[in-house]
């Protein structure tokens, strides 16, 4: 399997479900290219984020931006642990289809993703057992078919959690005189969101976002780590397993409807990102619907 994928999840989200670690660890700075939350069932110590320091204690839920430092600095012995739930996200695919059932939190998502001086640690102790059963619930789901509604449905859950700790929060997505300016790579991300099932013009992304074609290229592999076609790639290889596991399209209609027309290209470059042909992915992984 190619080492590039390897990284990346089928899913668009990642999940750490109740993580311990009983030994001491001075922590780093680190970001992730999507959204972090991190919920605490116990310990001590403390986050940094935005120049400002959160303590980290039983109930707390903390919100990271993409692309933000911060570093979690953590005081565990055998007796006190820090035991933690993690889900890393992309909200571009995660927080997909939900504008219209739940437009309030979605309005929350945004302001936290991309807001100015937004609150990001969030002290609900009071909601404790109510996220400890969401979490058992969503971890328990993973292994059914019906993970990705579920997944949407626990990131509201805990958005609504939120919700409830910040009522005075300007939720008007109509004004966004207070959003962060998105990095390069997250306006090149959303583009490719939009446009990653149709052939790939490099000139129309270049002249959607105003830049020049070598500076795309160039500004997307000093931001992310990874060249844009990687990325397209991978995006179109994550859309593909998705369909053939939940889907009975042919195998050159699910090349289409991911951006590549030519069924054996399709072939072989799956292959090559996955391991194993299209069709066999599909007769190991398919979920039978009725």
């Amino acid at each position: 399997m190619n080492h590039l994928f390897e990284q990346i999840d089928l899913k668009p989200f990642t999940w750490n479900y109740r993580k311990v670690s009983e030994k001491n660890f001075e922590g780093f700075y680190h970001w992730h290219q999507g959204c972090e939350l991190l919920f605490v069932y116990c310990g001590q110590g403390r986050v940094i984020v935005n120049q400002q320091t959160y303590e980290i204690k039983k109930g707390m839920l903390f919100f990271f931006q993409p692309f933000q430092l911060h570093k979690v600095h953590v005081e565990v012995s055998p007796q006190t642990p820090y035991e933690r739930s993690i889900i890393h996200f992309d909200p571009l695919t995660l927080g997909k289809n939900t504008s219209q059932i739940f437009p309030g939190l979605n309005s929350l998502l945004n302001q936290l993703q991309n807001g100015v001086n937004e609150p990001q640690a969030f002290d609900l102790e009071d909601s404790y057992h109510y996220i400890y059963e969401a979490c058992e619930k969503f971890n328990k789901s993973l292994q059914t078919s019906n993970w990705e509604e579920d997944s949407q449905l626990f990131l509201m859950q805990l958005l609504s959690c939120i919700r409830s700790k910040i009522h005075a929060i300007d939720l008007d997505s109509s004004s966004h005189s207070n959003y962060r300016t998105l990095y390069y790579s997250e306006r090149i991300m959303q583009w490719i969101e939009e446009h990653y099932m149709e052939p790939f013009d490099l000139g129309q992304l270049s002249d959607d976002l105003h830049l020049s074609k070598s500076y795309v290229s160039r500004v997307f592999k000093r931001e992310t780590g990874s060249s844009l076609t990687e990325y397209l790639t991978i995006r179109r290889m994550k859309q593909a397993c998705q369909l053939l596991q939940m889907t009975n399209k042919p195998v050159e209609l699910i090349g289409e409807s991911v951006g590549i027309g030519s069924v054996s290209y399709f072939i072989q470059l799956f292959k090559k990102m996955i391991g194993t042909t299209p069709h066999q992915y599909r007769l190991f992984h398919q979920v039978n619907y009725k």
